[in-house]
């Protein structure tokens, strides 16, 4: 019996003491040797920052991460400033896409390291150079293993180079020593001259480069050829979608870029009130329009109601507003103007407006600015009651009258004029200084 016992005893013992001793419950804090057993640690994914931008902010808008993984989203805040920490386990490298809503225009960047990534054209621009791809494609179905032999910190500084050769003839990227990571501190559409230099660097390449020749040169980039164009330089053809040859021998608004101007742009209204915005604009030769081609869209989600034909309603609400009117010929091209809603007003809606919110000027250049106003009523003034402002420390002299002098350096700068009967409304004046194409 007591060996009957002992067999059943072992037997029970092998059976279920095979990764511990018999008599004893099974111990996970340490081994014989006094060591904790390994534990799989899960790390934290990549958390990326920066700023989107074209040389103003994009705002408000949605912002996708795909990195190795894992993906995410976010959205830019107000002064296109992004935060995000991706899914923990997930790794770098990671792709980046946003749309601007101003054109419906996707731009990407590609993070190899945690920490700062744009968003701006020189990204867009710099990608593409990187995977010689169309970055759309790309973002689509992003291939890491590929991405993370291509993408270096050697690979990235001479796409840089590469990127910066061909806008030479258009504006300097030297300042900026790397397009991906360098802190940018954007532009508001209510305060254009408020960025970094960064900022004036996108606002000039905004200006200079026709908006039928941003995606032919994403083209060219995507093209392993070395035998690429300097736009701005005399003799500069490229392929446009169609197959026809285009110039990229200068700054586009020197070419045939369309304009576009609103008015007024800038007023004072009551709550509730009414007031009708026109917008003028060059129409392109050959070409039949059956109606103004520009869409009418209040910026602020609360800030009031406009129509087609460009009737503003003001809200109920006091506070500052805009409206902007934008080209349908020609995407990129739009003007703001600034509302201020409050009761104040005595039945008279003062405005103030400028002939052009985008002027050309050589580098040493001058021209003459003119602001437009309406007057209240049984008041008479010596001048008119308008004052003329230099944005940036560095952007040329302008006198009382507006007559404006150009510095002798190539880039965007900022002229503001302001009423002095109604200092709250003013008008920001963007001026391209730069040589025509040869």
């Amino acid at each position: 019996m007591k060996a009957k016992y002992l067999f059943l005893t072992v037997s029970i013992c092998f059976a279920t003491g095979l990764l511990s001793a018999c008599g004893g419950g099974i111990n996970n804090s340490s081994n014989s040797t006094g060591n904790s057993n390994p534990q799989t640690q899960v790390v934290a994914g990549p958390s990326l920052r920066g700023t989107a931008a074209t040389g103003l902010a994009i705002a408000d808008a949605n912002l996708s991460v795909k990195c190795r993984g894992a993906s995410g989203s976010t959205k830019t805040a107000a002064d296109g400033t992004f935060s995000i920490s991706m899914a923990a386990g997930s790794t770098l490298p990671c792709v980046l896409e946003t749309s601007n809503p101003a054109n419906g225009r996707k731009l990407h960047a590609i993070a190899i390291n945690a920490g700062i990534i744009n968003l701006t054209p020189l990204t867009e621009m710099l990608s593409t150079r990187l995977m010689l791809a169309d970055m759309k494609i790309v973002f689509a179905n992003p291939d890491f293993d590929a991405i993370n032999k291509t993408v270096t910190a050697a690979t990235i500084k001479t796409a840089q180079a590469d990127v910066s050769a061909v806008l030479s003839g258009l504006l300097d990227t030297g300042s900026l020593s790397e397009f991906y990571s360098t802190p940018l501190k954007a532009a508001a559409s209510s305060a254009p001259g408020t960025g970094d230099s960064q900022d004036k660097i996108l606002d000039t390449l905004n200006l200079t480069l026709a908006s039928n020749l941003y995606e032919p040169l994403l083209n060219m980039l995507s093209k392993i050829t070395p035998a690429m164009m300097v736009f701005g330089r005399q003799g500069c053809l490229v392929r446009g979608a169609d197959g026809q040859t285009l110039s990229c021998s200068g700054p586009g608004l020197w070419e045939t870029a369309g304009r576009i101007d609103i008015f007024p742009a800038a007023m004072i209204l009551e709550p509730g009130s009414k007031q009708v915005l026109s917008a003028k604009i060059d129409y392109l030769q050959n070409v039949n329009y059956l109606r103004q081609p520009v869409t009418w869209q209040v910026v602020e989600a609360d800030g009031g109601s406009i129509s087609s034909n460009g009737e503003y309603i003001a809200p109920l609400k006091p506070g500052i507003y805009h409206v902007r009117a934008q080209r349908e010929d020609f995407p990129t091209l739009s003007a703001t103007a600034m509302v201020i809603v409050n009761n104040t007003s005595t039945g008279f809606i003062p405005t103030l407006s400028v002939e052009h919110h985008i002027v050309n000027v050589m580098p040493g250049g001058s021209i003459a600015l003119k602001a437009d106003m309406n007057y209240p009523p049984n008041i008479m003034y010596i001048r008119q009651p308008v004052s003329w402002s230099i944005v940036e420390a560095d952007a040329g002299e302008i006198s009382l009258l507006g007559n404006y002098i150009a510095p002798a350096k190539s880039g965007t700068y900022h002229v503001k004029v302001q009423r002095d009967d109604f200092p709250s409304i003013y008008v920001v004046v963007d001026i391209l200084v730069n040589y025509p194409p040869d």
